[in-house]
C-alpha cells in the first residue's frame, strides 16, 4: 500500500473510531463505499455524498 492509501485508511480508521465513540456503529456498506475512497476509486467528497445521500443527509 503506497502512502496516500495510507494516509486514507488512517483517515476512515479515524472517522469509524469517532462514529463508535458517538455510540454509532458504521454499516458494512458505508464501509464498502469507503474503501473505494481507500483504494483511490473515489475521492472524500463523493464517499461522504454518497454516505450522506444513503441517510437521507445533503
Amino acid at each position: 500500500m503506497n502512502k496516500q492509501a495510507l494516509k486514507r485508511k488512517n483517515n476512515v480508521q479515524q472517522a469509524v473510531a469517532n462514529e463508535r465513540l458517538e455510540g454509532l456503529k458504521v454499516s458494512k456498506e458505508s464501509r464498502k463505499i469507503a474503501d473505494n475512497y481507500i483504494v483511490g476509486k473515489a475521492s472524500a467528497k463523493a464517499v461522504a455524498k454518497k454516505i450522506r445521500a444513503r441517510y437521507g443527509v445533503i
